[in-house]
């Protein structure tokens, strides 16, 4: 089979890379930078296993930023296009249509359009009526939702939870199945477009729900001068809570959670009230200023001292800097005229671009560099170079070793001689020589 993929971002090179095993896909993208780069066999993405991937399979791959190239004898497209949030909070659907549009008007007959982006319930419909008032009846659209996590993309692509379908004919369902080639041990569902578009949603509102529940009780823990990892480890035992997404932090970020969670909120609009998936936005907003305000009441004044922020990237091992908390932690530090050495092993470029000016930040992606002579550091992602750092370390580098961790990384007890702060649990006081 014939596969045309539009967009190579994340879930388009991770389709492309597992499609590829099986079937010939040809990948579309308007970068033609990046479709250069993957074609003489560059990374593109700090993805694990990917490129290794990429390559495995390239007999079958081919990159072009010509979409009749791309849609040549293909028999099935796949949208993996960007919907980014507006400032209403509505998806941007701008990217599909304009898809849609070279679509109905090169497309070749009977063709199936798989939906993998993340799209508002409706949106199969929208492009069903937009390709009928264009004479093209022939294309069939079917919603298959990704659940994929940044930094292990292809093991989720190859592995992933459940497969769901939402197509308006069952036999057309079973061919979708059927194409990807999961084992049967993968759960299927196949529903309704509406169902399989409102699962997406629902399924990242509630993760994001057990990230802002979780924070929101480790704001008792530390009040009552509890331990968030162990009352975290005692819920996830019970199989009905889980421990997955149980980790107290900063907030969560990225390219999903807050576009996904603002989209529900805009498509409710006057008509549902939304108290609980409002609620997980306010704590995420809030969770950060809290440990800031517990970072300022202990350094009181920061002027011109060095702070070392250690993560820029949303998540660790990633260049997606997109509502990176990162962003509001260091400008409250510039706020107070700090020295901001802002280190990360791969996003500082993506992190500065979008900044724009940055007053006051060195950026370096050498983590000794931050930490040399710091006043304090601050740890804003779990990338692998971070939670390889041991106590000996910060003692030998920084100037005070104060260490504020928005990520939980270390054993408490293993911090000897670093103040060290976490987020609802006990602080860890440097032993007095």
């Amino acid at each position: 089979m014939n596969v045309a993929i539009f967009g190579l971002g994340y879930v388009g090179l991770a389709n492309a890379a597992y499609l590829s095993s099986f079937h010939h896909v040809r990948g579309f993208d308007i970068d033609e930078i990046r479709v250069q780069k993957l074609q003489d066999g560059q990374h593109v993405l700090a993805e694990p296993q990917l490129q290794d991937v990429l390559k495995k399979h390239s007999k079958n791959l081919m990159f072009t930023w010509d979409p009749a190239q791309a849609l040549e004898e293909a028999d099935v497209v796949l949208f993996a296009l960007p919907t980014p949030e507006q400032a209403d909070g509505s998806p941007d659907l701008s990217h599909i249509f304009e898809a849609a549009e070279v679509l109905y008007k090169l497309a070749p007959s009977k063709i199936t359009l798989l939906i993998r982006s993340t799209v508002p319930p409706g949106t199969q419909t929208r492009l069903l009526t937009y390709f009928l008032n264009h004479q093209r009846p022939d294309i069939r659209v079917v919603c298959v939702p990704e659940f994929l996590s940044q930094g292990k993309i292809i093991h989720d692509v190859t592995h992933p939870s459940r497969l769901v379908v939402g197509a308006d004919e069952d036999k057309l369902a079973q061919r979708v199945v059927q194409w990807f080639q999961y084992p049967k041990e993968v759960a299927t569902v196949i529903t309704t477009p509406i169902n399989a578009e409102l699962i997406k949603y629902a399924s990242n509102a509630f993760l994001a729900t057990k990230i802002s529940f979780i924070n929101e009780m480790s704001r008792f823990s530390e009040l009552l001068d509890g331990d968030i990892d162990v009352i975290a480890q005692g819920m996830g035992h019970d199989p009905r809570i889980g421990s997955s997404f149980l980790k107290a932090g900063i907030g969560f970020g990225g390219s999903c959670f807050p576009k996904d969670l603002q989209a529900l909120t805009h498509l409710a609009a006057s008509r549902i009230d939304t108290p609980l998936i409002q609620s997980v936005l306010k704590i995420n907003a809030t969770q950060v200023n809290q440990f800031m305000d517990r970072f300022f009441a202990r350094m009181k004044s920061i002027k011109h001292k060095k702070i070392a922020v250690l993560g820029l990237s949303f998540k660790g091992d990633t260049l997606d800097v997109r509502h990176s908390l990162s962003y509001e932690v260091i400008e409250r530090l510039v706020d107070q005229q700090a020295k901001i050495f802002a280190y990360d092993p791969r996003a500082t470029l993506t992190f500065f671009e979008g900044r724009s000016e940055a007053p006051c930040i060195a950026y370096t992606d050498v983590l000794k560099e931050a930490l040399q002579d710091a006043d304090a550091a601050i740890i804003c992602n779990d990338d692998l170079t971070i939670q390889r750092l041991t106590s000996k370390t910060i003692l030998k580098l920084m100037k005070t070793p104060i260490l504020f961790d928005g990520r939980n990384l270390f054993n408490v007890n293993a911090m000897d001689d670093v103040e060290y702060y976490s987020i609802g649990r006990p602080t860890r006081v440097a032993k007095k020589k």
